[in-house]
């Protein structure tokens, strides 16, 4: 098990240290193997994550040969599995792959605390996470049978959540996570702000939580531009959200609903039940069939029957697809973001996995003691503004996408002239994903990462780049002796 650091070590006999960092060529999905070197000679081994997008071809015996790879490297043991959050896009590998995972020693699994089964909000965000999935899926199904084209929008979105298992059924994230969590016996869900963590037999590098936040407000925030969304709150209260999750699910089986959903179902109706007239009723009603006939079409489009297109049966589905989305920002915000410090030199490793907004806003409220000396001598706390500055590896958050990279409170803080950044992304993959296709990586955010970067973007799907006109050659051959590429895998190497 790791050991807790004291926050305030001296860094007067901390060894220099080189973490390896090698970044699978999944497509859209992250798979990471970090190597840490040990006082007995053995690198210490750190996954996060292994997954690829559903609709990725190929992606299954991808993550199988990358799993193989991760086998061998490591001597079949993993000191520790981190699993950031509960997208197919993130954890696959372990499905796909489960029988050589099967086969590895695993000293420990760290997962965010909205994990955590003992964790009362937690087990409410979970609810709440449960009920918006079901009924987003259950909005596709019906809109996807209506041959309505909003449905390929929301299975788009359900791609994070699903997809075609090895026996034959359709396989979900929740049973992916189930089995990470197997291999914890129990799992560290960790918390933002909790003493930094070291392994043992490692020496000058300590790991920092950052996130998920526990501010409920800043779990829902996804993008500084727009309205917070409402998915996650600190009560289930009658909302946009909670009112159309409760909608779509009503509309199908209602024996799905929980004890809780149906009581909120019964105050969410804006008339009593005795005043009801069915669907299935309507036509035949003995006072107002005929009313219903004429003017909404129940039993044909002639002159009889009014025309179909009057109902509104599947309309109000179409508010699924803000939804969906919203569903998938927050629990991206859950994510686990870890800032790894190498002691010697102050330089941070950050990775935020697929964290939005509120989660990275939320950092820059959490300390640590044992920082840095004032003028008076004392110890100032570590601050999460502190680690972003002192960022020279940043993994991209969610694969290089427009609100998931802070600005001011981001990549502008970071101030290394060293600065490395690698993202897990496979652009044309991307482009064809729902009805317009998700711009990933984001112009305007690359172009500025190839500027604070002075060029060193490390892209799964383009490998190694050029060497930017403007930047000496001895420079760049500097950050080329840090990297090695083959078909597999990009690899990069951070002295400090």
């Amino acid at each position: 098990m790791a050991h807790e650091a004291s926050g305030n070590q001296s860094t007067t006999s901390i060894p220099v240290v080189e973490v390896t960092v090698r970044m699978y060529r999944a497509g859209l999905g992250d798979c990471f193997l970090l190597a840490f070197p040990s006082t007995d000679g053995n690198p210490r081994y750190m996954l996060i994550d292994c997954g690829v997008l559903r609709s990725t071809k190929g992606g299954a015996d991808r993550l199988r040969a990358i799993a193989q790879d991760i086998a061998e490297t490591t001597g079949n043991w993993l000191h520790v599995l981190v699993a950031t959050h509960e997208h197919w896009d993130h954890l696959s590998g372990f499905q796909y792959a489960q029988e050589t995972f099967d086969q590895m020693v695993i000293d420990e699994v760290w997962m965010p605390w909205t994990e955590d089964p003992e964790d009362e909000l937690a087990g409410r965000l979970r609810q709440k996470r449960a009920t918006a999935l079901a009924a987003v899926t259950a909005a596709a199904a019906r809109l996807g049978a209506a041959g309505r084209p909003e449905a390929e929008a929301l299975e788009a979105v359900l791609d994070f959540y699903r997809g075609p298992g090895i026996d034959g059924r359709i396989n979900t994230t929740a049973e992916q996570w189930e089995y990470v969590q197997g291999r914890g016996d129990p799992p560290r869900y960790l918390r933002p702000g909790e003493r930094p963590i070291t392994l043992p037999g490692v020496d000058g590098v300590r790991f920092y939580v950052l996130g998920p936040p526990r501010d409920e407000e800043l779990l829902s925030r996804s993008d500084p531009s727009t309205a917070e969304s409402e998915v996650y709150e600190h009560a289930f209260a009658l909302n946009q959200a909670s009112a159309f999750y409760l909608a779509a699910l009503a509309a199908g089986d209602q024996d799905a609903l929980t004890p809780d959903q149906r009581e909120l179902l019964e105050h969410s109706r804006p008339f009593d039940e005795s005043f009801w007239i069915r669907t299935e009723d309507a036509a035949t009603h003995e006072d107002h069939g005929l009313f219903f006939q004429k003017r909404y079409g129940f039993a044909g489009d002639d002159d009889r029957h009014g025309p179909a297109w009057r109902r509104i049966d599947h309309d109000w589905l179409a508010a699924a697809g803000q939804l969906a989305l919203d569903l998938d920002s927050d629990t991206n915000n859950t994510c686990l973001a870890l800032a790894i410090e190498l002691e010697a030199s102050g330089k941070v490793l950050l990775f935020p996995a697929d964290a939005q907004v509120g989660n990275w806003l939320s950092w820059h409220s959490v300390s640590w003691p044992g920082g840095a000396c004032g003028e008076g001598g004392e110890a100032e706390p570590l601050t999460g503004t502190d680690l972003v500055r002192r960022t020279v590896f940043y993994k991209v958050g969610h694969h290089g996408s427009h609100n998931a990279t802070l600005r001011d409170k981001g990549l502008e803080l970071m101030e290394s002239p060293d600065l490395v950044a690698a993202i897990p992304v496979d652009h044309e993959l991307a482009a064809r994903q729902g009805k317009h296709g998700w711009s990933m990586p984001f112009p305007p955010l690359e172009e500025r990462l190839r500027q604070k970067t002075r060029g060193r973007v490390l892209r799964a799907d383009t490998g190694v780049p050029e060497k930017p006109d403007a930047v000496p050659a001895a420079e760049w051959q500097a950050f080329l002796d840090d990297v090695e590429e083959s078909e597999l895998w990009i690899e990069y190497t951070e002295r400090g």
